[in-house]
């Protein structure tokens, strides 16, 4: 089973490869501009919607006319993967999967995407890359990787001289000798105070990117508030904000690659929760005529889970996971905290404090968050065996779930002390 595979190196650019990067970012964003307005003029007027062929007809017009002739001072084919992804996008706002295309301003500018392996050349050894109009672009090359070269894109984070271009590499791997057979060896419950528990008894720390950072964030959100709209000072104080939170967003990217990346080498395949993040984070003020209860700690709840990132740790353990021929099992996370793995019995009074799980019914005691990964990697085994056994005949079989054994009721949640939310949410 062979994969596609990115890595991502940082460009180290020559001052005039920097701004011939800027000026063929410009000439990107012209053209996705131009196209889209056409777009709507067409539709305007009653006409039908032009495909990418037809705009790369008129992409050859612009780079011919004498107005926009310094169009051809870039390569043609990142133009024309912004004319595809403008054609994408209109597909999908045809198709009622997303929004319709919107101008992009400058500063968005669409990424300089090079998809045929001939127009780009690399030279691993003395670690650079030749792109057309650019030459040879020193990289770091903080990885080594091997595959058959696909397509190279090049982004660009933050403005101005802090502003950094990267090159993301896309290869094919060879063939991955997929995991058959093999049941999870781990369970991993994620929370707040603890970032991630796993079923062999590890307990990871959280990093909590976005909290070390909380008293300079707010300094500099009232720097920018304090600045006069549309001044170069407010400008200044704008790109400081963002730099910190791209700091803030490499760290934690850091953070989560070095630990998905271990975890993924250990074990080819994880029972992991599968946690409703969005809904988890949803604002609590509600509306006028049905206000909210305890909006502030709502609040401070959702920044400590978004700063966590569950969603981007799972999404890369996912594909860390299928890189090595294993697979990521999500699993219900619901009663996994209360649930005693030992006599089955479950009660919110099993676990009155973060960190402890007495059951009430047999007195078994243990970590709690060890313990709900323990029950992860249960519930993950069941999920796993389920699919390996053979379909059911359709003539034979009960269909029908036995009735689950409880001695309460709970919300079909991912259940925490409540007396604990508000110190999770401020800590």
């Amino acid at each position: 089973m062979s994969s596609i595979k990115a890595y991502r190196f940082q460009l180290r650019l020559r001052p005039a490869q920097g701004a011939a990067l800027r000026h063929i970012a410009g000439g990107l964003r012209w053209v996705w501009n131009q196209a889209l307005a056409e777009q709507r003029a067409r539709h305007a007027r009653g006409e039908r919607y032009a495909g990418h062929a037809e705009m790369c007809k008129w992409l050859t017009a612009w780079r011919n006319a004498p107005g926009t002739m310094w169009l051809s001072e870039g390569p043609v084919h990142p133009q024309q993967q912004v004319l595809r992804r403008l054609d994408e996008a209109y597909k999908r706002f045809f198709a009622k999967t997303g929004g319709l295309p919107s101008f992009k301003r400058r500063g968005k500018e669409p990424g300089i995407r090079f998809p045929d392996p001939k127009q780009f050349r690399l030279d691993v050894a003395n670690g650079r890359i030749q792109l057309p109009k650019l030459g040879w672009v020193r990289m770091r090359m903080s990885q080594e990787f091997t595959g058959v070269l696909r397509n190279v894109s090049l982004t660009r984070e933050g403005a101005g001289a802090s502003a950094r271009w990267s090159a993301s590499i896309q290869v094919q791997t060879g063939e991955t000798i997929a995991a058959l057979g093999v049941a999870p060896t781990l369970g991993i419950d994620l929370g707040l105070s603890v970032f991630a528990a796993t079923s062999q008894g590890e307990i990871v720390a959280p990093l909590k990117a976005m909290a070390q950072q909380q008293c300079r964030l707010h300094r500099y959100q009232r720097a920018v508030s304090r600045k006069q709209k549309g001044s170069a000072n407010r400008r200044k104080a704008v790109a400081r904000l963002a730099n910190l939170h791209r700091k803030i967003a490499r760290q934690r990217a850091d953070w989560l690659h070095k630990l998905t990346t271990d975890l993924a080498d250990r074990h080819p395949v994880i029972a992991l929760e599968d946690l409703k993040v969005k809904n988890m984070s949803s604002c609590a003020k509600g509306t006028a005529e049905k206000p909210g209860k305890k909006v502030r700690q709502k609040a401070g709840l959702n920044r400590g889970i978004l700063d966590a990132a569950w969603g981007e740790f799972r999404r890369q353990l996912g594909y860390k996971t299928q890189w090595r021929g294993g697979q990521t099992i999500l699993v219900n996370p619901a009663y996994t905290s209360r649930t005693c793995r030992v006599c089955g019995y479950e009660a919110a009074e099993n676990r009155k404090t973060q960190s402890a799980f007495i059951c009430v019914a047999c007195g078994h005691t243990e970590h709690a968050d060890v313990h709900a990964a323990k029950n992860i990697l249960a519930a993950g085994h069941a999920a796993w065996a389920k699919e390996q056994a053979p379909s059911p005949d359709a003539c034979g079989g009960a269909v029908r779930r036995g009735r689950r054994a409880s001695a309460g009721r709970a919300a079909p949640v991912k259940q925490e002390p409540t007396k604990e939310i508000s110190h999770a949410a401020h800590g």
